[in-house]
């Protein structure tokens, strides 16, 4: 009994505030029966579809605390700084970072905290939509490198303009991130990223290693949150993708290259599809800096005609949201030999699966835990055509 309460009391105080705080629902779960849970959870979606599949493997994650490379941080109409409360988009825990973020990433927050007490500017209110300070969006990399990215309004006046960069120039000095940008957001939308960026400090981008491929990344670019772990997802695709002498590889929502960058040396041919403009920015220039050749197109999925590419192998990674019923539309009608379905939300892959089975058979499946503490997990699937 001793022991089953001191386990209890050791998962309750991996998070401070973990009643308030919902991004790591499932800290209070040892880790073991969190893995056994996504297992029995991916199955379950495939049983409510009527689906004859089952997944049997996960791949737990390499770090189980302080793994992710990014956090958005809020700052709130009264300069609180940290996680939201759960289910109140309104309240901020002050000073709250979390136990799954970098240890450079805490560092970086209490810095910025600090120095939003003395920065002289003002707080966005989120419901009278006035002030600047929204966001604070901080990213690390195995590299050691960072970015901290202040999302403010859009400025107003000259004056503001240089008040503010005057403020962030101050903040670079003092936490000395490997670059620091200043993101306007000129729309009411809460979100924490903007459409008019400035680099501060520092390169404007930080670079990471995955699996001895590098890779920049942006402040807006996707990138593998849980850089521990995105070695193995790599080559869990790569192992699906097989032998690829003499093929082509086409990889869908390829963001900023991940995988089509690490796969191209082994292809006769490489394309990349990604809607994101500065994510195909980041795209060309990782194919730079590993000495590949890549043709990338900025488009949508569902809008970009791939079928007369002849690609070989499809890999495919799409939002949490899943396919665009266009996009599934158009495998379907023109079905490539193998597709590598790598999905963040079982539950849209297991209804697109309904469709995708009349034309395809899953000849190994695998799951990869990117997210420990949190019911997400990625799936990667191979799909070869009956």
């Amino acid at each position: 009994m001793l022991k089953s309460s001191s386990l209890a009391k050791s998962m309750q105080t991996l998070c401070p505030n973990k009643e308030l705080c919902g991004s790591c629902s499932w800290s209070h779960i040892p880790y073991s029966k969190q893995l056994n849970q996504k297992l029995s959870d991916i199955n379950g979606s495939f049983a409510l579809k009527d689906l004859p599949l089952s997944c049997s493997t996960i791949l737990p994650s390499p770090v189980t605390e302080h793994y992710r490379n990014r956090m958005d941080f809020v700052i709130d109409f009264e300069g609180r700084v940290g996680m939201r409360e759960k289910g109140k988009w309104w309240k901020v825990i002050d000073g709250h970072t979390c136990f799954l973020a970098d240890k450079k990433i805490e560092t970086l927050f209490h810095q910025v905290q600090e120095w939003t007490k003395i920065c002289g500017l003002s707080f966005y209110d989120r419901k009278a939509h006035t002030g600047l300070l929204r966001y604070a969006v901080i990213r690390s990399t195995s590299l050691g490198e960072t970015m901290v990215n202040i999302i403010t309004s859009g400025s107003g006046s000259e004056m503001e303009t240089e008040a503010i960069r005057l403020s962030l120039n101050k903040l670079a000095e003092s936490a000395q991130p490997t670059t620091l940008i200043w993101s306007q957001n000129t729309t009411l939308t809460d979100v924490s990223f903007g459409d008019v960026l400035e680099t501060i400090s520092g390169p404007g981008w930080i670079k990471e290693s995955i699996n001895s491929h590098q890779y920049r990344i942006s402040p807006n670019a996707f990138f593998q949150t849980n850089s521990h772990g995105a070695g193995t997802l790599l080559q869990t695709v790569e192992e699906f993708c097989g032998d690829l002498s003499g093929k082509t590889l086409l990889d869908l929502y390829c963001g900023s290259g991940f995988f089509s960058v690490a796969l191209a040396h082994n292809a006769k041919k490489t394309i990349g599809v990604e809607m994101v403009v500065e994510a195909i920015t980041d795209a060309r220039m990782n194919a730079e800096l590993n000495q590949v050749d890549i043709e990338f197109f900025d488009a949508k999925t569902e809008e970009f005609n791939w079928s007369e590419l002849e690609a070989d192998v499809v890999i495919l990674d799409p939002p949490r949201s899943g396919m665009n019923d266009k996009a599934l539309a158009d495998i379907l009608a023109h079905p490539p030999k193998e597709l590598v379905y790598v999905s963040c939300n079982v539950k849209n892959f297991a209804r697109e699966m309904v469709q995708l089975q009349k034309m395809y058979q899953v000849d190994d499946m695998r799951a990869i835990d990117m997210f420990p503490h949190t019911p997400h997990v990625e799936l990667v699937s191979k799909l070869t055509r009956k």
